[in-house]
């Protein structure tokens, strides 16, 4: 059947074009759209025709509805082919395609008017307020045509959809609430940023980077080229000292360099154990557990606020977050009950914000993006109410708190219905509506000698006019009452009969409003508040709508309407200069204002006497004692100023005028990570701080902690030895030495009786694994080893790791280290020969490796430090962290598995290849520019490198590291440490390859967007299954129900099955023994995750027993353990999508994604 060619309905459904012109939607246009962009592809040959272009187009036109815009049917379609990449790997490629495309049509495609944009920015104020600095468009205006010409647009489409959502979700710049770069204005951007004025390098890395073969770390894809180019990852401190203002100046450095969104890991080995002497007040000390809480509010709330103009509500009505007093104002949590205010956060904040709007707001919520909302999610736009309440009771679905990052369209905000009340028995039900009448066409005086009036329409509200009447009447009220035309003007004396008085009724700033003992009054007396309000100033139409120029008084009837269970919308009306007739004549509007939309459901329209229609449909849904509102637009957009939030001790939550949020904290991670050795006298507390149960006092959850194991722990577990605790104060110096020093300073205090007590050091490594095998952590890093295989053991002891357990730098009270961070891309390297032989490019690798390298150590030049501290250290000792992506993509683009030889051996000629790149390079820049300040005394200096430290010769077959060495001794080298394989997130994403170093964890996965939720599968493995006509529905399926594995799949080959193993079906020897096959060329450490799916005392010691024997710095970052509930049983499309259980998410670390 031939497709019609318009697309026909009872009447015209017309669309709107970019340009701002309307026409009827039609079919074909649609179609054909896709089919040019499908064969700009290469995917639209008619004889290897992949994509069913009707059927995804009329997907796209089953959802379109009248005054769509062409961009929004542009994302649709490519939603839809999203849905549908579990199909074909070339819907995926097509729905990049169609993304990318528009996004061109939706942006500037010249880099010098978009960076003239961003540069001209003025905010909301009308004051300028560049978004990128005054050297990057000063160089953009000397440049123009050099840099126009550089761009190329065509490099926008290696990014497929996904990769391009993430880049929308956070890192192309906005300019109000609008993306304006493209993908290669960022890469520019960013290669500007950091080259300045030297074209020659800029046109280098921008050309390696928008073709793949290596990013930046977030921080600087962000900052670089703005005014505050913060470009840093990682920051490693060490406790200032053990005193009040040695802690306070620590953790004012932890909360500024927060701030600019740097991962931190601090060592808190000197601080005193609890119960220890202060001599400066005769006191003792509470250890470490009360001052690693105060360390976790500020993980906690740095960036967790909102907006302080965000209304919340409390027993005093409603008003702004701001205007909140610790220990006094009583806020609304989840169970509908009031909790006293415990503090007042507020912070400063430079950086994205996201604005939520809900269906049933006024105001969208502005939040930063790791702020948790109590939220239902995955209930896909235009699903039955009925349906989801079902699954609420079956429990197919449930509430949980959420990043607001993570939060999209299918997302359901919750609002807890306000159960508090304080009845007032001298009001009744009768002074509610008058004290509603009055504040709808009512007046309140405290200056005239009559108390008010009302006025009222004689004929269309004379019954409210007689019910006044005979109010007053009852009263003794003395009244006066005056008819002009159709108005009737009711004025009063003051009496001591009525219940009101002035401030009843108006605010210090004499705005209307309800006044809080009138609105905690029982729901059965307030509800006539409503009913007056709404009889003489409402309007009946499909809902009740009631206007106001009083935002408080708009707030208070909202609040009334939810202790009913109904949930209002709104909007704000500004017509300030306008003239409209009224009863009274002709009134101009000089204010804006609010109006309020009030649903006709059972209990309005019972309480407003009106008419109810049981097949009216409401835009909130109600479950118990919660009501629901479905998000409409999210969009993020740069403040900055002042942000707020509150600190509760008991229901850690309170409600908003937006639904209910966390109050910081949550789910989210932490930023600070905490490293402590394992014979401080407090270990056993530190090990429970993070755990789900046991004392609320010992628990300080926003944090991570990491254990500095020295090898003489490990050694008396293993003998099954006892452990003698002890105190810094009391046994000083011990983290101040590593190996034969530590183990000879140890066991002298232990001799002597310095201890605190002694343990089993068997029990407490099972407290150890107890922890980790609930909350994922302690990391676990080896102090000796990090300081044996160190560059840096020339500075002095090495005493921590940093956020995510890859960074290995000295530091001290007076020296805060730094890392900046890149990966390289490997899949990128992977090439294919004349004859179609697949290999891996080393000299490429080589090549890109010194680029990077000399990237870096510009960066470390024209950054900004959020301390002097950070300063400091980084120019002095000059470290970078070079690490990679996608090296189970590259295994798997060469044909082999994970576990074999092969990957063994291009795993270790990978990391050689890089660290030789890097300390080639960076000799080179010593030789030009001079070695790093401490390269004297260094293992370097002395012709000592990392393979050495491993007792590891790698021979000079592949390269002269005889010749190396030498220059090396001779020029130095321009950075003290080079390799960092870290966690690479969300620049992964971007890219489109595997984390890391890591192997795949499932063959068919979940991945979120705004626009919902996407189920994907391997594309090498749906290639590989294609090129043997074996992928279909019934494979995929099968694949799912087996929880993303293909071990059990008969039809698949046994090479297939090796090759696509998932990390659940690798032993964990095999990720060790790679990882110390690669430690022989990484001179700081690398971010290890370890998985196990149910793991035990005997399986975790094994396991970590074999990581520190094979010489490992990073015992465990994470310990990864598969989720109770898998993965969804079947493939669903965003129209139809369902949820049946749970994800299993791995934390991210962003500010280390490199």
């Amino acid at each position: 059947m031939s497709s019609p060619s318009k697309f026909q309905m009872e009447e015209e459904m017309y669309v709107t074009k970019r340009c701002g012109n309307r026409e009827i939607v039609s079919f074909d246009k649609i179609l054909n759209r896709i089919k040019k962009l499908g064969k700009e592809a290469q995917l639209g040959k008619e004889d290897d025709l992949k994509i069913n272009y009707t059927s995804l187009v009329m997907k796209v036109i089953d959802q379109l509805y009248d005054g769509i815009s062409t961009t929004k049917i542009d994302e649709l379609s490519a939603e839809q082919c999203a849905t549908m990449a579990s199909i074909h790997p070339d819907y995926s490629v097509l729905a990049g395609r169609i993304a990318v495309s528009n996004l061109h049509k939706n942006t500037d495609n010249s880099f010098v008017n978009v960076m003239s944009q961003l540069y001209h920015y003025t905010d909301k104020h009308d004051k300028q307020s560049p978004l990128v600095s005054d050297d990057l468009f000063k160089i953009v205006e000397q440049y123009q045509n050099e840099l126009d010409e550089i761009c190329d647009y065509r490099r926008d489409y290696l990014i497929d959809y996904f990769g391009l959502k993430t880049l929308e979700r956070a890192y192309l710049m906005k300019v109000n609430k609008s993306i304006v770069e493209r993908p290669q204005h960022m890469w520019l951007r960013v290669a500007i940023g950091i080259h300045g004025n030297d074209m020659k390098r800029v046109k280098e890395t921008y050309e390696l980077m928008s073709q793949k073969y290596f990013t930046h770390a977030t921080p600087t894809l962000f900052n670089a080229g703005t005014p505050k180019p913060q470009l840093s990852s990682c920051f490693l401190l060490a406790m200032e000292n053990d005193s009040i203002e040695g802690i306070y100046n620590t953790l004012k450095d932890c909360a500024l360099i927060s701030k600019w969104a740097g991962g931190i890991g601090l060592h808190i080995h000197n601080v005193r154990a609890s119960g220890s002497h202060i001599r400066g007040t005769n006191g003792s000390s509470n250890g470490i557990v009360p001052m690693l809480k105060v360390f976790n509010n500020t993980a906690r709330y740095v960036d967790q606020c909102v907006n302080p103009e965000t209304i919340i509500y409390t027993t005093n009505g409603p008003k702004q977050i701001q205007h909140c007093v610790a220990g006094e104002t009583e806020i609304y949590n989840l169970n509908g009950d009031v909790e006293i205010i415990q503090n007042v956060l507020e912070h400063s904040y430079d950086g994205e914000i996201l604005e939520i709007e809900t269906m049933h707001s006024i105001k969208s919520l502005q939040i930063t993006p790791e702020h948790p909302i109590y939220v239902l999610r995955g209930q896909q736009k235009g699903l039955n109410y009925k349906v989801i309440k079902n699954r609420l009771e079956k429990k197919i679905c449930d509430f949980e708190w959420a990043d607001a990052k993570d939060l999209d369209k299918n997302d359901m905000i919750v609002y807890p219905i306000p159960k508090f009340e304080r009845d007032i028995s001298s009001i009744s039900a009768d002074d509610c509506y008058i004290y509603g009448v009055i504040l709808g066409d009512g007046c309140m005086s405290n200056t005239t000698d009559t108390s008010g009036y009302i006025s009222l329409h004689s004929i269309n509200k004379k019954h409210i006019l007689d019910f006044v009447i005979n109010y007053f009447n009852s009263k003794c009220v003395d009244f006066k009452i005056d008819v002009q035309e159709n108005i009737t003007r009711i004025r009063w004396n003051r009496c001591i009969h009525l219940p009101y008085r002035y401030n009843d009724f108006y605010d210090e700033n004499k705005e209307k409003r309800v006044q809080s003992r009138w609105l905690n009054l029982p729901i059965e007396k307030s509800m006539y508040i409503l009913k007056g309000l709404l009889d003489t100033d409402g309007c009946l139409k499909n809902e009740l709508v009631f206007d106001s120029t009083s935002y408080n008084l708009i707030e208070s009837v909202r609040f009334l309407c939810m202790k009913m269970g109904v949930l209002t919308s709104g909007y704000v009306r500004d017509r300030v200069g306008q003239s409209h007739l009224t009863d009274r004549g002709i009134i101009q509007n000089k204010r804006i204002s609010y109006c309020l939309r009030v649903p006709k459901t059972l209990e309005i329209c019972n309480l407003m006497g009106v008419s109810y229609d049981d097949k009216q449909f409401f835009k909130f849904m109600r479950f118990g004692n919660l009501l629901l509102s479905r998000i409409q637009n999210i969009t993020t957009e740069k403040y900055t100023g002042v942000l707020y939030d509150l600190q509760m001790g008991k229901q850690h939550d309170y409600l908003l005028h937006n639904g209910l949020v966390h109050n910081g904290g949550g789910k989210r991670n932490g930023s600070f990570a905490i490293y402590l050795e394992p014979w401080h006298a407090d270990i056993e507390d530190f090990l429970q701080m993070r755990k789900n149960h046991g004392d609320e006092d010992l628990k300080a959850r926003d944090l991570f902690y990491a254990l500095w194991i020295p090898d003489l722990f490990m050694e008396r577990v293993k003998t099954d030895g006892l452990w003698t605790l002890m105190c810094p104060d009391e046994c000083p110096g011990l983290a101040d030495v590593s190996g034969d020093e530590f183990a000879a300073l140890y066991t002298k205090y232990e001799q002597g009786g310095k201890g605190r007590k002694s343990v089993k050091a068997r029990d407490l490594w099972f407290q150890v694994l107890d922890a980790q095998m609930e909350t994922g952590t302690p990391y676990l890093c080896y102090k000796d080893a990090a300081n044996k295989k160190s560059n840096q053991q020339n500075l002095g002891t090495i005493k921590s790791s940093n956020l995510c357990s890859e960074i290995i730098e000295y530091s001290d009270a007076n020296e805060t280290a730094v890392c900046n961070l890149a990966s390289l891309a490997l899949p990128s390297f992977v090439k294919t020969d004349e004859s179609g032989k697949t290999y891996f490019d080393y000299e490429k690798l080589h090549q890109v490796t010194k680029v990077v390298t000399y990237n870096l150590n510009v960066v470390i030049d024209v950054n900004y430090y959020p301390t002097e501290k950070t300063r400091l250290s980084n120019m002095r000792h000059r470290p970078i962290g070079i690490g990679i992506q996608g090296l189970a993509d590259v295994f798997m683009l060469l044909g082999f598995a994970f576990t074999s030889e092969e990957a063994k051996l291009i795993n270790k000629n990978i990391f050689e290849t890089i660290y030789h790149g890097a300390l080639t390079e960076s000799c080179e820049l010593a030789h030009k520019v001079g070695h790093y300040e401490t390269f004297p005394g260094s293992p370097a200096s002395n012709g000592i490198l990392q393979f050495d430290m491993w007792n590891v010769d790698p021979g000079n077959s592949r390269y002269d590291w005889t010749s190396l060495k030498q220059n090396i001794i001779h020029h130095g080298l321009r950075n003290s440490l080079l390799l960092a394989p870290m966690p690479t997130a969300s620049t992964s994403q971007i890219l489109g390859f595997n984390e890391c170093i890591e192997p795949i964890t499932s063959n068919i996965y979940n991945r979120r967007t705004l626009a919902g939720e996407f189920i994907l599968a391997n594309k090498y493995l749906m290639s590989d299954l294609i090129k043997l006509d074996l992928w279909n529905e019934k494979i995929k399926n099968n694949i799912i129900a087996n929880n993303g594995s293909v071990q059990h799949i008969d039809v698949i080959p046994q090479e297939i099955k090796d090759k696509y193993k998932t990390v659940w079906e690798i032993p964990m020897r095999t990720l060790i023994d790679m990882a110390a096959d690669r430690g022989a060329f990484i001179c700081q450490s690398q971010s290890l995750n370890l998985w196990l799916e149910d793991p035990n005392y005997s399986t975790l010691t094994s396991m970590h027993f074999y990581a520190w024997s094979k010489g490992l710095k990073t015992g465990i970052y994470y310990l990864r353990r598969r989720g109770k509930h898998q993965a969804q049983q079947f493939t669903i499309e965003p129209e139809k999508k369902d949820v049946s259980g749970n994800q299993y998410e791995e934390e991210i670390c962003e500010m280390c994604s490199a």
